[in-house]
């Protein structure tokens, strides 16, 4: 018999019955038998299937972002979880923090999602997820985008003053038929001690404002009279720990920041400025081949942009690193791109995780999440969820080890939009099919001065490259509006400067 189509007004599977001690459950909310419960949101009409994507990163927001234009969106109820009213455009952080176009840019809002009535988003942490029972426990993450919690206990907030009597009602719990697992990452810091106090990280655009103000901060500071020249070295050196794409472009874009557009505004400082970039590894972009390796690392060098590999870090404290074999580094700004693991929520999870630092959820080609090992055979049932799929930075292919990149994210996002709205089943219902298959692009690295590097359908440097990378930047952008504004950006820096130091 030949596969079919599922129609996308289908029901999909019924979430299972509870024993009596349980809530009852419905796809849109949590109820019991005689009132509601305190926990769970009011009644609703809506008792469309749910399907429920945790996360607003680069695959839980193209996903969502997919789902809204499809048919899914009127027979389903989507629904997005996340802490963060926008979406960081991650690759712009950079560029951001060094000025060369407003933060605005480089931020996506994630309600926008819902203007058409068509995602529901609500701005929560998740507690936890019960796998049996089909439940999301949720809490309200008001304040600061995100970065702020809700001290659910006694009602205050994150500076310890009176909150406005949140408390318990900021927790309920959600139902869902399909589970979409997309919690991106956490900065990894290898058990380095100092490294969340003392250094920042860039992965928001609240690190990339942090980091704008640092800069700056640590400028006036050293052009004060009373400021050494020992003391102007140690505040304007500008330590980066990671040697990956992160690391090596933020590294350009503050060399051409402090010595093509601060030096110009504070002259009694030229020459006091220095930037380093750290790693343990021998080399810097090592997903790149040996030569752009090794041609990235000798233009730094030329800039006299301090490149330190196989370097063990061995901790912080308020202004000094510790380097193993070169003991007591002074900084002004030290800034971590070291790498990322699991998110807690992750580690909390009964399913399959690959090996390593980063235990991501393993999937199949259907980007099912699989169950754990021997759990199926034990039962007799399928080795996966059917109806849990996982994205981004905490999922990987088992068998393919797919690199945690935004591209693999939007790739993986836009495959299950489609796969979602038209599954094809085989004659005993199961759903089938080739599966996901990643697009290697060709990798892009930005490193300073109107030079690049690129590895794919050849290798090559200079401008040529430089343009590449800067065509990527409109590619990143989720909508024409913030296209725009960068085009005009660049034009307006051609002309004026950039806005942290203009002309």
């Amino acid at each position: 018999m030949a596969p079919t189509t599922r129609s996308q007004t289908s029901s999909l599977p019924s979430t299972p019955t509870p024993p009596p001690s349980k809530r009852t459950l419905s796809t849109s909310t949590l109820t019991t038998p005689s009132k509601r419960s305190k926990h769970s949101p009011p009644s609703s009409p809506n008792t469309k299937p749910r399907i429920l994507i945790l996360g607003s990163g680069w695959s839980g927001f193209t996903l969502a972002q997919s789902l809204s234009k499809t048919p899914l969106s009127q027979s389903h109820q989507i629904t997005l979880l996340s802490p963060h009213r926008t979406m960081a455009l991650t690759p712009l952080l950079a560029s951001a923090a060094c000025g060369i176009f407003d933060f605005r840019i480089a931020e996506e809002p994630v309600r926008r999602l819902s203007t058409a009535g068509r995602v529901t988003k609500y701005q929560v942490h998740v507690s936890s997820i019960d796998l049996k029972w089909q439940v999301v426990k949720c809490r309200a993450a008001v304040g600061s985008n995100g970065d702020a919690r809700l001290a659910a206990e006694d009602g205050v907030n994150s500076d310890g003053e009176e909150g406005d009597g949140h408390g318990e009602e900021a927790e309920f719990e959600l139902g869902y038929e399909k589970l979409v697992l997309a919690p991106g990452s956490e900065t990894n810091t290898f058990s380095t001690p100092g490294v969340l106090e003392h250094c920042l990280t860039m992965k928001s655009v609240q690190d990339a404002m942090s980091l704008r103000e640092r800069i700056l901060d640590c400028f006036e500071l050293a052009s004060l009279p009373v400021c050494s020249e020992e003391r102007q070295r140690e505040l304007l050196h500008f330590v980066i720990v990671g040697g990956g794409p992160t690391g090596v472009e933020l590294a350009a874009e503050l060399d051409e920041l402090v010595h093509g557009h601060l030096s110009r505004i504070y002259p009694d400082l030229e020459g006091r400025a220095t930037i380093s970039v750290y790693d343990v590894a021998d080399r810097m972009l090592g997903q790149f081949g040996e030569k752009l390796s090794e041609y990235a690392m000798e233009k730094f060098r030329r800039r006299d942009v301090r490149v330190c590999m196989g370097r063990e870090i061995e901790g912080f404290e308020i202004g000094i690193m510790s380097v193993k074999d070169e003991g007591e580094v002074k900084f002004g700004v030290a800034i971590w791109c070291a790498g990322n693991k699991a998110t807690s929520l992750v580690e909390g999870l009964d399913v399959r995780k690959g090996e390593g630092a980063m235990q991501r959820v393993c999937t199949d080609r259907l980007l099912r999440v699989l169950k754990p090992e021997g759990k199926e055979a034990r039962k007799g049932i399928e080795d996966y969820f059917d109806n849990i799929y996982a994205l981004g930075d905490a999922a990987d292919i088992e068998g393919m080890s797919l690199p945690p990149t935004a591209e693999v994210a939007l790739q993986k996002a836009r495959w299950l939009a489609k796969h979602l709205n038209s599954p094809i089943q085989n004659e005993n219902g199961n759903v089938e099919g080739e599966g996901f298959k990643y697009d290697q692009k060709a990798l892009v690295a930005y490193i300073g001065r109107k030079d690049g590097i690129v590895d794919g359908g050849g290798k090559w440097t200079g401008k040529g490259a430089w343009l590449a990378w800067r065509s990527g930047s409109l590619e990143w952008t989720r909508s024409w509006r913030r296209r725009a504004m960068i085009v005009l950006v660049w034009v307006m820096n051609k002309l004026d400067g950039r806005e942290i130091a203009r002309r």
